[in-house]
C-alpha cells in the first residue's frame, strides 16, 4: 500500500519544503522495506493488496453488521431462486430426512422399553398446532437454519401444567435484537437479545410474543418476554469462538446468486427477441401516413412503438428502409453458470446434480466423490449441531415422563440413528457393508441404526417371522441359516433334510 502522509508529514512540508520532502521519502522507503520484508505475501500492502479492506470485528459485532439483512435477502433467493430452493430441501432431506432418531440405552431392558414408549408418545402429541410431529419440527428447522442461519424451539406445557410437554418452532426473528443491557443485579449482560451470566453461560432468552413481521397484520402487540434458558434450544452453527447468533448459510453466496439470477433473466428475454423479428423502419418525408407493421402505441417520450408476432413477415411502403435485430450470442454462459453454481454447491454440501438436476456432466465416479464430500458436512451438522439439541430434548421427556408415571427415567441416556443416506449404486454400497460388518469393523447393531432400526425390536420381529417360516417348513432364498450367498442349501440344511426322509422312510416303507 502506498504510504499516506501523516498530519505531523503535512506540517513539515508546509513549513519547510526541502527537510518535509527529505522526511517524506526517508518515511515512504522505511514502509517499503518494512513491507518487503514482511514473511506471508498476504500480509503486504503493496499495490495488489491495497483495495483489500479486513475487519477486526468480533464475531459478535461481525454478524450483527448485516445479519438481518443477509436473512432477508437469503429469505428472497429461497422464493424465487431454483437452485436455493433445491439446495434447501436437499439440505432437509440429507440432514433429517425422516428424522434423527433416539433410543434408549445403559438401562434394563423394561426401563429401555418404557423410555422409548415415552419418546414415541411426545414425538407425535409435541407440535401445538397439530400439524407436525417432532421429526417434522426439526425438518422445518434445519430449513430455517440454512436459510436464516439459526432457529429457536421454544418448550411449553400442555395446558395441564406438565412441564416440557410441547415445541414452539420459531424463527430468528422472534429474538429481541434491540435487548442489549447490563443486569447489575444478576451482574449479567443482554446482548442480542440473550441473557448471560459474567462467564458467558446462557441464562435466558427475550422473545416477541408474536412475529414481529406479522403483528401489523394481525393486530396484535408484539411484547417481548423473558425465557429462562432451559425452555429454549437454539439452533444455529458456530463457526467462530465466541459467536452467539447463526448467519445464512448463504452469505457467501448471495452476490454471485443475484448475479446469476440477472444473467438468467438476460438470456430469457435474449431468446425471446431471437423468437421475434425485430424492426427498426425509417420513415422517408412523403405524403400520406405511414404503414402501420403492428400493434401501435405512444411511450412516454412521445415515440410510436410498434410490435409485431414472432416469425410475422410484413410488406412495408416504398421507400422505407428496413434493420434488423440480431442478438449476439454468449458461447460460454453456460459454462460461466455452472462453474458458479458449482461452487455454491461446495458452500452447502450438496452435489451439484442434486440441485440443478443436471447429471450430464457425472458419472459414478464423480457422483459418489461428490456425495462424499457432502457427507463430511451433513455429518458436522447432523452430529454437531443437531445431536446436542435432539438429546437435550429427549432429557427432557424423560424427565417428565418421570414425574408423569413416577418411574425414574431420568438416568436412561438415549444414542441417535441419522437417517439412511441414498447409494449411487446399491449393489457395491451393500457389499462394502457386508464385508465392513464381517471384518468386525462395525457393529450389525449399528448398521441397524444408520437406517433408523432399533436392533432389540428387529431381533423380536425376526425371532416372530422366523418361527412361522420354520414351523410352515418353508426356505426362502434370503435365509443364510438354510441357503448360502450362491443359492445353495447349506450343508446343515441339506443334512438334516436327509436324517427327516430316512426317518419317514422307517416310519413308512413305501414313501420315497
Amino acid at each position: 500500500m502506498p504510504y499516506a502522509p501523516s498530519f505531523l508529514d503535512r506540517v513539515f512540508l508546509a513549513v519547510a519544503p526541502q527537510a518535509g520532502l527529505a522526511r517524506l521519502q526517508a518515511r515512504m522507503q522505511a514502509a517499503m522495506m518494512l513491507d518487503a520484508a514482511r514473511a506471508y505475501d498476504g500480509a503486504s500492502r503493496d499495490r495488489r493488496l491495497s483495495g483489500w479492506r479486513a475487519s477486526a470485528a468480533g464475531p459478535r459485532a461481525e454478524g450483527d453488521s448485516g445479519r438481518e439483512l443477509l436473512r432477508y435477502r437469503a429469505r428472497d433467493l429461497y422464493q424465487n431462486n431454483q437452485a436455493v430452493r433445491a439446495a434447501t430441501l436437499q439440505f432437509q432431506g440429507q440432514t433429517v430426512g425422516s428424522g434423527v432418531t433416539p433410543r434408549a440405552v445403559g438401562a434394563n431392558k423394561s426401563l429401555r422399553k418404557k423410555a422409548n414408549e415415552a419418546w414415541k408418545r411426545f414425538v407425535d402429541t409435541c407440535d401445538p398446532e397439530g400439524q407436525q410431529d417432532y421429526y417434522g419440527l426439526l425438518s422445518t428447522t434445519v430449513s430455517s437454519m440454512f436459510i436464516d442461519g439459526e432457529a429457536l424451539h421454544l418448550w411449553l406445557d400442555d395446558g395441564r401444567g406438565n412441564k416440557w410437554s410441547q415445541i414452539r418452532l420459531l424463527e430468528a426473528d422472534h429474538l429481541d435484537e434491540t435487548r442489549a443491557l447490563l443486569v447489575k443485579a444478576a451482574n449479567a449482560r443482554v446482548i442480542n437479545g440473550i441473557e448471560f451470566d459474567e462467564w458467558g453461560r446462557r441464562l435466558a432468552y427475550y422473545l416477541h410474543e408474536t412475529h414481529p413481521g406479522e403483528s401489523d397484520i394481525v393486530r396484535l402487540s408484539s411484547k417481548t418476554k423473558r425465557i429462562v434458558a432451559a425452555d429454549v434450544d437454539h439452533f444455529f452453527h458456530i463457526a467462530r469462538p465466541g459467536q452467539i447468533r447463526g448467519v445464512s448459510w448463504l452469505a457467501p453466496s448471495i452476490v454471485s446468486l443475484r448475479g446469476l439470477d440477472d444473467v438468467t433473466e438476460a438470456m430469457i428475454w435474449r431468446k425471446r427477441i431471437e423468437a421475434c423479428l425485430g424492426l427498426v423502419v425509417r420513415t422517408p418525408d412523403t405524403q400520406g401516413a405511414a404503414p402501420v407493421v403492428g400493434a401501435q402505441r405512444m411511450d412516454d417520450k412521445g415515440r410510436r412503438e410498434e410490435t409485431m408476432a414472432p416469425g410475422k413477415i410484413l410488406r412495408l411502403g416504398p421507400g422505407e428502409e428496413v434493420t434488423a435485430f440480431e442478438p449476439s450470442s454468449s458461447g460460454d454462459t453456460i459454462e460461466f453458470m455452472r462453474s458458479r453454481l458449482y461452487a455454491f454447491c461446495a458452500t452447502t454440501g450438496i452435489a451439484y446434480h442434486e440441485v440443478t438436476g443436471d447429471a450430464s456432466q457425472a458419472n459414478y465416479s464423480s457422483m459418489r466423490a461428490a456425495k462424499v464430500a457432502g457427507y463430511v458436512l451433513m455429518d458436522m451438522v447432523q452430529w454437531l449441531v443437531l445431536a446436542p439439541r435432539v438429546k437435550a430434548a429427549w432429557r427432557r421427556v424423560m424427565w417428565r415422563e418421570t414425574t408423569l408415571s413416577g418411574v425414574d427415567l431420568r438416568n436412561v441416556s438415549c444414542e441417535l440413528s441419522m437417517p439412511v443416506r441414498p447409494w449411487v449404486d446399491p449393489l457395491k454400497d451393500i457389499m462394502a457393508k457386508v464385508l465392513e460388518i464381517r471384518a468386525g469393523l462395525q457393529a450389525q447393531p449399528d448398521a441397524l441404526a444408520e437406517r433408523g432400526i432399533n436392533w432389540e425390536d428387529f431381533v423380536a420381529e425376526m425371532q416372530e417371522w422366523l418361527k412361522v417360516v420354520d414351523k410352515a417348513e418353508l426356505i426362502f432364498d434370503t435365509d443364510p441359516r438354510r441357503v448360502n450367498d450362491k443359492g445353495a442349501l447349506q450343508s446343515a440344511v441339506t443334512a438334516q433334510g436327509a436324517a427327516v426322509a430316512a426317518e419317514r422312510q422307517q416310519q413308512d416303507p413305501l414313501t420315497t
